[in-house]
C-alpha cells in the first residue's frame, strides 16, 4: 500500500505514531514537506492507492482528479472541501474522508488574541519600538463590549464562551437562521445589518461555501462603528479585501485582525501597505504542533480503516 501526503510543511506527519504504526504493517509512506503546484499531484501520485490532503494547501480540480488512476481514497484533513472538485472525485470512484474539526482551541485561542492584540494596537505599538519611539497609544476593553459573532457553529461557540468570560456581550448571527443553541450560551440572535452597526468586535466564524463569495462587501462593512474591530479566522473570499483595506486606511474602522486571505501565500496587498491599526497572521489558525500531531493521527487512521 501506497500513501501520498500532500501538504506536510511542518514535516509532522511521517513521524507521527499513526505512521509509524503503517510502516509496520509494511505500508509505504511518501509526504510531501514543500508546496506543490495542482499539475504535480498525477505524477506525485502515480503509485498511491491514498492521498492524505493537509489542509487546502494543495487544490485538486477536475483535470488532476482525472488523472489519478490507483487513487481509491482522499483522506482530507478538517472538514473544508472548498478546494476539491467533489463530483469529480465521486464520478472517478475516489472516496473522500474527512476529519474531525481537530483545529477548535487553536482557532478560537488565535481569535481571542487577535481581538487583544488590534483592540491594544499591538502593530502601532511595535512599530513605534522601530522607530525608536516610546509613544503609549490607548487601545480598547474588550470588558463591556459586544462582540458580534457571524456563523455560530462549534468555533464560534467556543470563542462566546471565552469572551464572555472577559466579560463581553455577544450577539450571533447564523446564515440559516437560529437553532435554539442561543438560549444555551446566553446570546442574542440578531440580524445582520444590525449586529454589524452595533458590535464592538466582529469576528467571522462560517463555513466557506461558494455562494458566500465577497458576502461582506463595502456597504455592509461601512455599516460597523467608527472604533469597531473586524477579526477573521475563518476563509478570506467572504470579504471584499479591498473595501477593507480602504475602511482601514481612511480609519473608517478601528482596525483590524486577519489571518486568511482569498489569494495565499499573500504578496502585494493593500493590507500591507497600511499595518499600523491591523493585524496579519499568515493563516496560523489550525497551526500548532498539537493540531497537526491530531490531524496526522486522523487522517493515516482513516486511511488504515478503509483499507
Amino acid at each position: 500500500m501506497n500513501i501520498l501526503i500532500l501538504g506536510d510543511y511542518e514535516n509532522v506527519y511521517s513521524a507521527s505514531e499513526a505512521a509509524e504504526r503503517l510502516k509496520n504493517k509494511g505500508w509505504h509512506i511518501t509526504s510531501i514537506t514543500r508546496p506543490v503546484r495542482s499539475e504535480e499531484v498525477p505524477a506525485l501520485a502515480e503509485d498511491a492507492e491514498a492521498i492524505v490532503l493537509v489542509r487546502e494547501r494543495t487544490p485538486m480540480n477536475r483535470p488532476v482528479i482525472e488523472q489519478l488512476r490507483k487513487v481509491k481514497l482522499i483522506s482530507q484533513t478538517g472538514k473544508g472541501t472548498a478546494h476539491l472538485d467533489t463530483e469529480a472525485l465521486e464520478e472517478m470512484g475516489i472516496d473522500l474522508r474527512k476529519t474531525p474539526g481537530g483545529a477548535k482551541a487553536s482557532v478560537v485561542e488565535l481569535t481571542i488574541g487577535l481581538m487583544i492584540g488590534v483592540s491594544r494596537q499591538f502593530a502601532l505599538h511595535q512599530h513605534s519600538f522601530q522607530k525608536g519611539e516610546w509613544i503609549q497609544h490607548p487601545g480598547m476593553e474588550l470588558r463591556g463590549k459586544q462582540l458580534g459573532i457571524l456563523g455560530f457553529g462549534s468555533i464560534g461557540r467556543e470563542v462566546t464562551t471565552v469572551a464572555q468570560a472577559l466579560g463581553m456581550r455577544v450577539k450571533v448571527w447564523r446564515p440559516t437562521g437560529g437553532d435554539g443553541l442561543e438560549k444555551d450560551y446566553k446570546v442574542e440572535a440578531a440580524e445582520l445589518e444590525e449586529i454589524l452597526q452595533t458590535s464592538d468586535v466582529i469576528s467571522l466564524h462560517m463555513r466557506f461555501t461558494p455562494e458566500w463569495e465577497g458576502f461582506l462587501t463595502k456597504a455592509k462593512l461601512s455599516l460597523m462603528k467608527k472604533h469597531a474591530v473586524f477579526i477573521n479566522t475563518s476563509r478570506g473570499a467572504f470579504v471584499e479585501e479591498d473595501a477593507l483595506a480602504e475602511l482601514i486606511a481612511k480609519k473608517s474602522i478601528g482596525g483590524a485582525g486577519i489571518d486568511v486571505f482569498r489569494e495565499e501565500p499573500l504578496r502585494d496587498h493593500p493590507f500591507l501597505r497600511n499595518t499600523d491599526n491591523i493585524l496579519l497572521t499568515p493563516h496560523i489558525g489550525y497551526v500548532t504542533f498539537d493540531v497537526l500531531q491530531r490531524f496526522a493521527e486522523a487522517a493515516l487512521t482513516n486511511v488504515e480503516q478503509y483499507f
